[in-house]
């Protein structure tokens, strides 16, 4: 069975996108809350309050996956009749690239509040 670590469903929508995917692919899972602490992180230049960045993260047949795009680009793969991801090449590099953008918005707003 997967284990999927989050936040809170409450507090921040990260966590609500991860399981929400695993939902909608019909994986049967484990929810547990706290910090995905055994993932390596990067050295000390970066951002301290993005801790939270680790969750949600689901764990399956041995394999972690930590980022919101990266879990709904596994699910996809391994539950394709939930069609999670778009079956044109062209719609999910769009929703990569969306995906990226509020990546990139949410870690600029946590780089001013580490200031």
């Amino acid at each position: 069975m997967a284990t999927l670590t989050i936040a809170s469903k409450n507090y921040g929508s990260w966590s609500l996108r991860g399981w929400l995917l695993c939902k909608m692919a019909g994986l049967e899972f484990e929810e547990t809350t706290g910090a995905a602490a055994t993932i390596p992180r990067p050295g000390p230049s970066f951002c301290c309050c993005r801790r939270r960045s680790w969750c949600p993260c689901l764990t399956h047949d041995g394999v972690k996956v930590w980022d919101t795009l990266a879990i709904a680009e596994y699910l996809n793969e391994l539950k394709p009749d939930a069609k999670l991801m778009p079956a044109d090449r062209a719609a999910r590099a769009h929703c990569r690239a969306i995906s990226g953008r509020d990546a990139f918005r949410a870690s600029a707003i946590c780089a001013r509040r580490c200031r």
